[in-house]
C-alpha cells in the first residue's frame, strides 16, 4: 500500500510538473504572438516563495524589500499609459523614414555614408514585417519594400557577402522577418527564401563562428537558434557555443567583455533570454534560464528612473539601450504575469514602458531617431563611435522593439518600479566597477574605476526627479569625445606637493573600498573612500573620502580630504548646448542653475561658504552635447556641496 501512494505522488508530482513548465500560448489577439515559456522564471518564483530568489541571487534581500513596499507606494504612482501599439507607432515612423533610402535592390543606403551599412537591410525587413503581420500597415509599397530587403539580405548571407563583415548580426533579425512574413508572402517566395537559408554556410557567414569570446558569438549563436528552430540546421553549434560562454557571466547574471561595457552587457543578454522564450530545451537552457533572470532583475535596479540604460564604455547613450531593455523588460513582465506573479509583472512593465517612454523623447521630424542622446544634425556624427550609423542602428532599434512588441501584454497593470521607488545602494565593483543609487525616484551613478577613455572616475550620472536627465549630467568629460587628458566628473581636485594639479577624476588604478550606509526609500547614504600616495614616496598618505546622500530630490555631496595641505577645487561638467539649443545658464556667488526645455538642475556649494564659482570658459565635445566646467576653489579640508 506504501508504495502505491508513493507511486501515485509520484505521477501526481510529474503531472503538476509538466502543467507548471510547459508551453503555453500567449494569446495577445494576434496570430503573430510568439508562444512563451514560463521558464524564463526560476522554479522557486513559480512555487511562491516568500523570499525571491534568496538562494541564488546576490540582490535577493532587496527584491524581497522592494516587493514589500511596492505596494503603499502605488498612492502616489502615475503610469505611463503606453500601449502595446505604441511600439508599432515608433517602428512605423522609423520604417517610413527609411524606406526613402531603399535602392533598387532592397538595400537601405545610409544617406550619410553612401553606402550600405552593417546589418541595416535585415532589421529593417523585421521591422516591417511585424508591422505587415500586425497589421498595423497594410501599405503594400512598405510591406514589398520589407519582403525586397529579406529578399537581398539572405542573398547576400548565402554568398556570405555580409556588408563590412557583419554577417554574424543578420540571421537573428533575417530570421525573425522570415516568421513574420510567412502569413503575408507568396508560396514561390517563401521557397526562395528557405531554399537561400537551408543554404547559408555558418563558416563563410561569421566573422565569429566558434569563438568564446565577446557578443558577437553569440549573436550568431541566436540566429543559428532560429535557423534550427524553423528545420534548417542541427542544435548542435547552438549548444556547442552556450556552454562555452559560461566564464563571461557574472554572479549577478551580466555579459561582460573587454572595457566593462554596459551596453554589451544586456545586448547578448536580450539575445539568449529571446531564445530562452522562444523555446530552447537544450543542454543549457536550465543555466540560462538561472543566469537570464538574475540578469533581468539586476537590470531592473541599475535601471535610470528616466527609463535610460546607464552609461559604461562604449556604445553608450545609443538609443538601442534602452530599445533592449524594453526587450528584457516585456518578456519578463509577461512572464510573471502567466504565473500569477502581479506585483513584479507590474514592475517589469513599468521598467519597459520607462525606456520606451526615453525613446519616445528622441524622435526626429522625418520619424527616425537621433541614434545618439544630443540633437545634432546626423551629418555631424556628434557622440557616435567610429561604428555608428544612422540607418544602421536606428534599425537595430526598431528590429528591437519589433520584438519587445511581440511579447507584450497590453493587460498587465504597471506597477512601481525600482527605479520610481528607490531605497537602495548597489554596488556592483566587479568586473564593472559601478554604484548605482537611488531614493524615490532620484537616482546617481558613480564610477569607482574610470577607463581614461570613456568614463572618468567619480560621479558621472545624476538623474533628478522632475529635472531634464541630461542636465545631471548625465555623462562624464573623457578623452574618446572631449580630448586628450580631459577627464571630468562632478567632484575635487587637489594641488599635490610639487605644486601640481590632479583629480579624483583622472584615476584609474586605484580601487576604493564602499560602505553603505543607509537604505529606505526617502534616504540612502553611502560613502566611498580612496587611499592615494603623493608623488614623493616618502610622504604621508592622501585619503580622498567622498560621503553621498540623496533625499528629498536632492543629493548632497561631502568630500573629505586627509594629507593635501595645498589648495582644492571643485569641479562640475555642464551641458550648455545639446546640438539643437543652448542651455540657460545663471551663474551665483557659490551656485550655478540650469534650465532646459522647462526644466532646470541647481548645483550649490554649501560650505565652505566663501567659495565663489566661476566659469572655465573652455567648451568640450561629449557624447550630449558641448560642456563647460563650473569650478570653485577652496583651502580647507572639507567641501559639501548639492545637486537638486
Amino acid at each position: 500500500m506504501k508504495k502505491v501512494m508513493l507511486y501515485i505522488l509520484f505521477i501526481i508530482t510529474i503531472t503538476v510538473s509538466r502543467c507548471i513548465f510547459s508551453e503555453r500560448p500567449h494569446d495577445q489577439g494576434s496570430a503573430s504572438s510568439i508562444t512563451a515559456r514560463d521558464t524564463l522564471l526560476i522554479p522557486s518564483e513559480i512555487q511562491g516563495n516568500d523570499v525571491p530568489g534568496k538562494a541564488i541571487h546576490p540582490l535577493a534581500e532587496k527584491m524581497y524589500t522592494f516587493l514589500r513596499i511596492q505596494e503603499e507606494e502605488r498612492r502616489n504612482f502615475q503610469p505611463s499609459h503606453h500601449k502595446r501599439n505604441d511600439y508599432l507607432r515608433i517602428i512605423a515612423g522609423q520604417v517610413k523614414a527609411m524606406l526613402k533610402y531603399q535602392n533598387s535592390d532592397g538595400r537601405i543606403i545610409d544617406p550619410v555614408d553612401k553606402v550600405e551599412k552593417y546589418y541595416t537591410t535585415p532589421c529593417y525587413a523585421h521591422s516591417v514585417a511585424v508591422l505587415a503581420s500586425s497589421g498595423y500597415s497594410t501599405d503594400k509599397e512598405m510591406i514589398e519594400s520589407g519582403m525586397k530587403a529579406l529578399d537581398i539580405a539572405l542573398k547576400d548571407m548565402k554568398e556570405a557577402k555580409a556588408p563590412g563583415g557583419h554577417g554574424d548580426f543578420f540571421t537573428w533579425p533575417a530570421l525573425l522577418a522570415y516568421e513574420q512574413f510567412l502569413p503575408v508572402a507568396s508560396r514561390t517566395r517563401i521557397d526562395k527564401w528557405k531554399s537561400d537559408i537551408r543554404a547559408i554556410q555558418p563558416g563563410k557567414l561569421y566573422a565569429a563562428y566558434g569563438k568564446l569570446e565577446g557578443n558577437w558569438g553569440l549573436v550568431n549563436t541566436a540566429g543559428e537558434f532560429l535557423r534550427a528552430r524553423n528545420g534548417f540546421t542541427s542544435m548542435d553549434y547552438v549548444d556547442q557555443m552556450l556552454e562555452g560562454q559560461n566564464l563571461n557571466f557574472t554572479e549577478l547574471g551580466m555579459y561582460n567583455e573587454y572595457g566593462d561595457p554596459l551596453p554589451y552587457d544586456l545586448f547578448p543578454r536580450h539575445y539568449l533570454s529571446g531564445m530562452l522564450q522562444m523555446g530552447y530545451t537544450g543542454e543549457q537552457a536550465d543555466r540560462l534560464r538561472d543566469i537570464l533572470w538574475k540578469g533581468a532583475w539586476t537590470s531592473l535596479f541599475m535601471q535610470s528612473p528616466f527609463g535610460e540604460l546607464p552609461t559604461g564604455f562604449r556604445s553608450s547613450h545609443h538609443i538601442w539601450n534602452e530599445a533592449e531593455q524594453c526587450v528584457i523588460f516585456e518578456m519578463y513582465a509577461s512572464a510573471y504575469a502567466r504565473s500569477g506573479l502581479k506585483k513584479e509583472a507590474g514592475a517589469f512593465k513599468r521598467a519597459a514602458m520607462l525606456s520606451m517612454g526615453s525613446m519616445s523623447e528622441w524622435i526626429r521630424e522625418d520619424g527616425s531617431g537621433y541614434i545618439v542622446k544630443n540633437r545634432y544634425p546626423i551629418e555631424n556624427k556628434h557622440g557616435y563611435e567610429v561604428y555608428s550609423v544612422h540607418t544602421c542602428y536606428n534599425m537595430l532599434a526598431t528590429s528591437m522593439l519589433a520584438l519587445a512588441w511581440q511579447y507584450t501584454d497590453d493587460t498587465i497593470e504597471e506597477l512601481p518600479s525600482p527605479a520610481d521607488v528607490g531605497g537602495f545602494v548597489i554596488p556592483i565593483l566587479k568586473p564593472f566597477h559601478k554604484v548605482f543609487a537611488n531614493a524615490n525616484g532620484t537616482y546617481l551613478e558613480y564610477e569607482t574605476k574610470g577607463d581614461n577613455k570613456y568614463n572618468p572616475t567619480g560621479l558621472v550620472r545624476t538623474h533628478i526627479k522632475g529635472a531634464n536627465p541630461q542636465l545631471g549630467p548625465s555623462n562624464g568629460l573623457a578623452p574618446y569625445f572631449s580630448g586628450e587628458g580631459v577627464n571630468i566628473a562632478t567632484g575635487p581636485s587637489w594641488q599635490l606637493s610639487d605644486g601640481s594639479w590632479t583629480s579624483l577624476a583622472e584615476l584609474s588604478t586605484h580601487a576604493p573600498r564602499v560602505e553603505v550606509l543607509k537604505e529606505s526609500t526617502d534616504t540612502v547614504r553611502f560613502r566611498v573612500t580612496y587611499d592615494l600616495n603623493d608623488t614623493d614616496e616618502t610622504s604621508d598618505q592622501i585619503t580622498i573620502t567622498q560621503a553621498f546622500l540623496i533625499a528629498d530630490g536632492t543629493i548632497t555631496i561631502t568630500d573629505e580630504f586627509r594629507g593635501i595641505t595645498g589648495k582644492k577645487q571643485i569641479s562640475w561638467p555642464m551641458l550648455i548646448f545639446d546640438g539643437k539649443d543652448s542651455v540657460q545658464v545663471e551663474l551665483e556667488d557659490s551656485g550655478v542653475y540650469l534650465k532646459l526645455k522647462g526644466k532646470g538642475v541647481h548645483f550649490k556649494v554649501l560650505t565652505p561658504e566663501n567659495v565663489r564659482l566661476g566659469r572655465s570658459g573652455k567648451h568640450f565635445k561629449y557624447v550630449n552635447g558641448m560642456a563647460e566646467v563650473v569650478f570653485g576653489e577652496f583651502t580647507g579640508d572639507k567641501v559639501t556641496y548639492r545637486l537638486k
